[in-house]
């Protein structure tokens, strides 16, 4: 849980990061291992509503949609390798049925902090309903959070708000807020997060706000000479690559993550 000085410095600052020449752009084929275009995300786990894994016989399977390039394939041999490293049965049969979501636990308010929210930001910049909250509680750690989300139907300890700066000065006067009235921030890139930086601590007692940094998404200058750019920390991997590319430049980074994560995180 990071207190609010820090948040800053992680998830607000321009990010500076090295640029290469690339033939992206150029007109030269290269192999597209994935979809550009944006998509709609599945709430709680990884990746989109139009992509899953699917039986397409009692031993084979296939990836729906066409985002990718095995998508529409069957892969009969998928199944056997997953049983022999997983070392358990997989069938159709198998497969759990997803649960209704729970009850929430109650949201923590505070008037003050609140108050103050309000007045320093734009009503469509802060939320408060049960899918926000709980879309911003947790990352991708498939057994504590998204076994207990799909199967159990909720989690212990959620976001009390959500909140969307779009600027620098939103930052300020949030981060100014929560140090004034003892409220905990956490920065929210992409929700990809696999280690449980995004989980909410049981025992908090305090207000938890989730700082959705999806908003600052700008480009602020590329510089061309030293192959430096300043870009805003909530801007994904795709959008990032789609607005270098139509400078002539690319990242050059490539996680797996690239899709999903912002360039903070």
């Amino acid at each position: 849980m990071l207190e609010a000085p820090v948040i800053i410095g992680l998830a607000v600052i321009v990010v500076l990061v090295i640029l290469f020449w690339s033939r992206k752009g150029s007109g030269g084929d290269e192999d597209v291992f994935y979809d550009p275009s944006d998509g709609e995300r599945q709430p709680h786990k990884w990746g989109y509503k139009d992509t899953r894994f699917e039986f397409d016989g009692p031993r084979s399977v296939r990836v729906t949609g066409s985002r990718y390039p095995l998508a529409g394939y069957s892969m009969p041999y998928f199944v056997p390798f997953a049983e022999e490293v997983l070392g358990i049965p997989i069938t159709p049969e198998g497969i759990m049925p997803e649960v209704e979501r729970g009850e929430l636990p109650p949201r923590r308010q505070h008037e003050g902090f609140e108050k103050g929210l309000g007045e320093a930001l734009g009503a469509e910049q802060i939320a408060s309903s049960d899918d926000e909250r709980l879309v911003h509680s947790h990352g991708q750690l498939s057994v504590d959070e998204i076994y207990r989300l799909l199967y159990l139907g909720s989690l212990a300890r959620v976001v009390d708000l959500v909140v969307y700066p779009q600027s620098e000065d939103d930052v300020r006067h949030l981060v100014g807020l929560a140090n004034e009235f003892d409220i905990c921030l956490v920065p929210y890139g992409g929700g990809t997060n696999v280690s449980g930086a995004l989980a909410c601590p049981v025992d908090e007692e305090r207000p938890i706000v989730s700082v959705d940094m999806s908003r600052m998404h700008r480009i602020l200058e590329v510089d061309e000479e030293n192959l430096q750019a300043t870009i805003e920390a909530g801007i994904n991997g795709k959008q990032l690559e789609r607005e270098l590319e139509a400078r002539g430049f690319t990242m050059g980074h490539d996680p797996d993550s690239v899709e999903l994560s912002t360039l903070g995180g």
